[in-house]
């Protein structure tokens, strides 16, 4: 039997790449609370993991405007948000000069780090959810 090569990145895989979601983070209230546009830009970012690089994936708030097609506002906001719900953990912060541009880089924490475990700080956070036919109502009511 011949041994296959290892492809290397996941960009250069033939069966192609997939983002895998856990049902236990999916169902979990911090995920819950995520906006739409929160969940976008976390799928955008794990786009740039690739296996070992988990903590250096460089993503900006530019790369975000261009995911979710909106301005710098609506992009921060969405980047607040999976900082403040565990999902992302920024590990290096950018720095613009005349000689560098570099992006802050992230760590996804449902992924494993290169010397370890998933940190899951996801799983930690408590965020108080309230589903959206409840919000809605609330507001009917304030208009009757």
């Amino acid at each position: 039997m011949s041994r296959r090569k290892h492809p290397g990145k996941p960009h250069k895989r033939d069966r192609g790449q997939y983002v895998g979601l856990s049902f236990a983070m999916l169902k979990h209230q911090a995920f819950m609370a995520l906006s739409a546009d929160a969940v976008r830009v976390l799928i955008q970012i794990h786009l740039g993991f690739h296996g070992m690089n988990n903590g250096q994936i460089a993503f900006s708030t530019r790369q975000a405007m261009q995911c979710l097609q909106s301005g710098s506002e609506r992009a921060k906001r969405a980047l607040d948000q999976l900082q403040t719900t565990g999902f992302i953990v920024c590990h290096a912060q950018s720095s613009f000069t005349m000689k560098t541009k570099k992006a802050r880089e992230w760590e996804i924490t449902f992924q494993p780090m290169p010397n370890g475990p998933p940190s899951n700080l996801w799983k930690k956070i408590t965020v108080p959810f309230q589903p959206p036919m409840v919000a809605n109502m609330e507001l009917m009511n304030d208009l009757i």
